[in-house]
Parts: structure tokens; sequence; C-alpha cells
């Protein structure tokens, strides 16, 4: 759970220096594999999707890995917000 944040973490850091790929790369890559604690991985994920949806709304890699996270939260509803 841990990695997953970090890449997360390293998602927005990167999606704020404007490299949109290695962003999502690391967005994806934290919502693969088992994960212990979805909500714990929603929370951390909202910030990386504020930056993307900000920053890069309009691509449609963006909107593939939004459309990916909101699949996500509809499986534990009440953790992203409406």
């Amino acid at each position: 759970m841990r990695n997953a944040e970090a890449r997360v973490t390293l998602g927005v850091t990167a999606a704020r220096e404007g490299d949109l790929e290695q962003a999502l790369i690391m967005g994806e890559r934290a919502l693969q594999g088992d994960r212990q604690s979805v909500p714990s991985l929603i929370m951390t994920s909202r910030e990386l999707a504020a930056e993307v949806k900000r920053r890069y709304s309009t691509e449609p890699s963006a909107q593939d890995y939004l459309a990916q996270l909101q699949a996500l939260g509809r499986e534990k509803p009440g953790f992203l917000p409406q």
C-alpha cells in the first residue's frame, strides 16, 4: 500500500512538472495489483486526479485515467467526491 501511495505522489510531482505521460504511468501503476486499502488509495489519488483534471482535462489519456479512477471509486461509494 505504501508503494502505491508513493507512486501517486510521484505522479502528482510529474503532473505539476508538466509530464503527463509519467504522471499517468505512476497513477496507473498505483492502481494495479492487490490493494489492501482501496479507500486509502482513493484518498491519496484525489490529489493526482485533481492535477490531471485541472491541467490536462482535454487529453484522451488523462480522461482514460480519470475514468479508471472513477470506476474504482464506484466499487467503494463515498470515497470520491461527486
